[in-house]
């Protein structure tokens, strides 16, 4: 997949995220899914800077 499609796809990822997370933040899903949403948003950012490094 090129790079511009990977990242558009991931923009939708985060972005839909974001929204359930929100939702988990007012209470209308399980808080304990904004918790792994956490998790994930954290992990994503942590292996995209690794990729960015090691292409650098």
């Amino acid at each position: 997949m090129e790079r511009k499609t990977a990242y558009r796809v991931l923009l939708l990822i985060v972005v839909l995220l974001a929204v359930v997370y929100t939702l988990g933040i007012v209470g209308l899903v399980p808080f304990r899914w904004s918790e792994y949403i956490t998790l994930f948003m954290v992990l994503l950012f942590i292996l995209l800077r690794i990729n960015k490094g090691s292409q650098a």
